[in-house]
């Protein structure tokens, strides 16, 4: 049966890369994605596939944020389990400025030398491909499967909105079935299987100084005769001190990496290396911004960021260091004692982590059938990034985990995003090599 897939599979390559350049065709950035979920999605589960039964799932008051649900019911007889399979449709956009620096066409796909040009050709609408014409190669075998089947096509998660999202859709799985033991979700991970993954969280500081002429900067900086004004009694330069905080920032952030270790995540893969590198934690700054005017000291300076960490360090101990981090510069600095800078955090992203044992039996099933198809050892390691597993996992309660084709090395949210089509013919075979082990 399985031999019988994989020929199956082989023999639509072809339709499977021109369904992949269809769905990159649709520009569907975050909240954009009703069109290709209802004239793209929708209409190949319910026509061209065998789902026992198609749901769509929106919960936003205006009903244009539809999540895709596909069902192929078990017989309920034998070992078979329920496994849902997981991806989003939203991508990234390409701006007219970022489309500057593609030396292809985002939204009209190419191949050359074996990858797949495209927008969310890598993030994910190459991977989305690879599960939905697994799960076809399926049910064209006419397997009789006695765990149910269950996949979602999402929206919402580039930006954080799983609750529109993979939140919502795996809910109203939930609604139709006894348990859900283990959800793949298929961003790209190189095809190794990521068992855990980063969380993140945002965070903004602001420093208010006092700008004035820049002629008058050498008054703030070197002692005055008596009795001219000089240091922070002239002015302020809140970009300078920003810039202390910076570099605070980036002595905290390599204290972490040294401090926090772990086999998976930290670690390099298991039991052999991934091809991500390690340094579990980073602490990003993302947009700066100082001054209002060119010929005047910065009188105030911003800087927005976020931070990745393991699952296995609290955030709450994360921020309290940064705290500190910019408290203890105000031991040395008058200024900052009495005009102490503006710190929040989570105003954007407070996105969980996940984290499932690679001996969870979902992960040695999925590891099995990579190793079936590829001849290889699978690769145990963690997700650099954020993806919905962590909510699926932490409020919908369903242990998932990642493996799909390609990697966000290859230009995922960047230019000349890239899909490797060797890696997606073995994604879509470990697939549904994994469906028929674990479901029947």
């Amino acid at each position: 049966m399985i031999e019988s897939v994989y020929h199956w599979l082989d023999n639509h390559e072809d339709e499977m890369i021109d369904f992949v350049e269809e769905y990159i065709s649709y520009r569907s950035p975050t909240e954009e994605e009703e069109e290709v979920q209802r004239e793209f999605i929708e209409p190949f589960f319910r026509d061209k596939m065998g789902w026992d039964d198609v749901e769509i799932v929106d919960v936003t008051d205006e009903h244009d944020r539809p999540n895709v649900n596909g069902r192929l019911e078990g017989t309920d007889d034998g070992d078979g389990r329920n496994l849902l399979f997981n991806g989003h449709s939203d991508i990234v956009d390409v701006s007219p400025e970022a489309e500057e620096g593609w030396s292809k066409d985002p939204w009209n796909s190419v191949i050359e030398d074996g990858k797949l040009y495209g927008r969310g050709s890598n993030d994910m609408k190459g991977p989305n491909t690879a599960m939905i014409w697994a799960a076809k190669a399926v049910m064209e075998s006419d397997v009789e499967l006695s765990g149910d089947l269950l996949m979602s096509i999402v929206v919402g998660e580039e930006l954080d909105q799983q609750e529109f999202g993979s939140i919502a859709a795996t809910d109203a799985h939930l609604a139709n079935v006894d348990e859900i033991p283990i959800c793949v979700n298929v961003e790209p991970t190189n095809n190794e299987i990521h068992t855990k993954s980063s969380a993140t969280f945002d965070f903004t500081i602001e420093i208010q100084g006092k700008d004035i002429h820049t002629s008058q900067k050498n008054l703030t900086q070197y002692p005055q005769r008596h009795g001219i004004p000089q240091g922070q009694d002239v002015g302020v330069d809140a970009a300078e001190i920003m810039t202390q905080i910076l570099q605070r920032f980036r002595d905290l952030e390599h204290e972490w990496n040294m401090r926090y270790q772990d086999e998976i995540y930290g670690g390099g893969g298991k039991p052999r290396s991934d091809v991500q590198g390690v340094g579990p934690i980073g602490i990003n700054c993302t947009i700066m911004e100082a001054g209002d005017y060119i010929a005047a000291i910065p009188g105030n300076a911003k800087i927005e960021g976020h931070v990745f960490y393991p699952p296995f360090v609290e955030d709450e101990d994360l921020w309290a260091e940064m705290q500190d981090a910019v408290e203890g510069l105000a031991t040395t600095n008058d200024w900052l004692k009495e005009n102490p800078p503006t710190m929040r955090w989570k105003d954007v992203f407070d996105w969980p982590a996940f984290d499932v044992s690679p001996d969870h039996p979902g992960c040695q099933a999925l590891g099995d059938s990579y190793e079936e198809v590829t001849g290889d050892t699978p690769i145990y390691s963690g997700f650099k990034a954020v993806a919905d597993n962590g909510y699926i996992q932490r409020d919908c309660g369903v242990d998932t985990i990642s493996m799909g084709p390609g990697d966000i090395s290859m230009g995922a949210h960047g230019p000349d995003e890239y899909l490797p089509l060797d890696q997606f013919m073995t994604a879509a075979k470990t697939y549904a090599t994994m469906i028929l082990r674990w479901c029947t």
